[in-house]
């Protein structure tokens, strides 16, 4: 079923839009701004600090939006920045939210349902937000197994998590989670969950390696075979153990990272993730998002070296996988429940000996007919469909 009809959809959002990596609320709220829907994305509101700072010099500031926190984005999005000059968040909470609520009355047509869908539910006083923006809907949308992060380190602070999120998603009336572990977790609470899994790019990244002209130059020089990583290299799940193991025992092999310490919103080099003795890891940075499917087009295999933990077990589907598919590359991935479904397009390993082996056996893997079962699978597997699938369940519900 094609949904047609066009939503004001605010969204809170736990991660910039400005961002470097690209997730799901960037990828789903743009395509629903392209779509024409009205998007308000609000921003998980920051301080007068190290974060601000960083956003002004990376020139995602201007005068004008220092002074009215808004920018209105080429996609159409409408961006709104909450800055917190208050020091007390029950305060800043209540500002911030008759803040959303003016911007809604101002941009938004009259004649449209309203949406507000969060993924913020760390939000200082979310209950504050949902009482005071006016909706028709209230969504939660579930993407990470937030008790599990690294800052929630003490049973008091999964508790505070876990009442917030049990409110949030007794709450809502749609609720969609994107890990399997998610889904049961959050049935306690609200029996209308819907499985929505972590989806590529297909377009971006389907038969690259048939329409680039010419490499990156950082990446041409790196000797073949390359294996590539990208994303956030947080060693919350990013094993940097596993990966000295599999570059040590594959030294003719090449391996790519690229990405950024991103909670940190730092850059990271091979020192600080303890790989800089091994002359066959290269680390190239972080690349923007809309140049990524050049530096794809130049691997030969694919890794996804994640820690096993409470985090990524309970609720990670990296949204990297179904791009490296699409792409057709071998993609060798550690044990996560989410990657079950997908063990017949990729290597799931148990062991970092199994992972060793697996990249060697990854590089043979070039079979005409293994990579349109790959590309098959991230075609099925979409941005553009999976939003569609959410759309039809919101009109469901409405």
């Amino acid at each position: 079923m094609q949904n047609q009809q066009k939503y004001n959809i605010i969204c809170l959002s736990n991660q910039l839009w400005d961002f470097p990596n690209w997730t799901n609320k960037r990828h789903v709220m743009s395509r629903m701004a392209s779509q024409g829907h009205t998007v308000l994305f609000v921003d998980p509101p920051i301080n007068l600090g190290r974060v601000f700072l960083r956003q002004v010099l990376r020139g995602h500031w201007n005068l004008k939006r220092i002074f009215s926190q808004i920018k209105k984005d080429p996609c159409g999005a409408l961006v709104y920045t909450p800055i917190n000059v208050f020091p007390i968040t029950s305060i800043t909470a209540k500002l911030h939210s008759l803040r959303i609520k003016k911007l809604a009355k101002k941009y938004f047509p009259a004649n449209q349902k309203t949406l507000l869908w969060v993924y913020h539910v760390e939000i200082a006083h979310v209950p504050t937000y949902v009482s005071t923006i006016p909706k028709d809907l209230l969504i939660y949308d579930c993407v990470d197994n937030y008790e599990g992060f690294p800052r929630n380190n003490t049973p008091e602070k999964k508790a505070k998590v876990r009442a917030k999120e049990k409110y949030l998603a007794a709450t809502a009336n749609i609720v969609f989670a994107t890990a399997p572990g998610l889904v049961d977790k959050l049935r306690q609470y609200n029996q209308n969950v819907h499985f929505t899994p972590n989806v590529g790019d297909f377009k971006k990244f389907f038969d690259v390696r048939n329409k680039i002209k010419e490499l990156p130059a950082d990446l041409e020089n790196i000797p073949r075979p390359r294996i590539g990583f990208t994303g956030a290299l947080d060693e919350y799940k990013f094993d940097a153990k596993l990966m000295a193991f599999v570059a040590e025992k594959n030294p003719h092999i090449s391996f790519v990272l690229i990405g950024q310490i991103a909670l940190q919103d730092r850059k990271a080099d091979l020192s600080s993730l303890g790989l800089d003795k091994y002359k066959n890891i290269y680390f190239l940075g972080h690349k923007p998002y809309q140049t990524l499917e050049n530096y794809y087009a130049g691997f030969d295999g694919y890794i996804i070296p994640y820690e096993l933990n409470e985090y990524t077990v309970g609720g990670c589907f990296p949204v990297k996988f179904h791009d490296s598919l699409a792409a057709g590359l071998p993609t060798v991935v550690t044990d996560l429940p989410a990657y079950l479904p997908f063990r017949g397009v990729s290597y799931i390993t148990k062991t970092s000996e199994e992972f060793a082996e697996a990249v060697q056996k990854s590089l043979l893997d070039d079979d005409k007919e293994k990579i349109k079962a790959r590309q098959d699978v991230a075609r099925q597997n979409d941005w553009d469909g999976k939003v569609q699938k959410m759309l039809n369940i919101v009109s469901e519900n409405l």
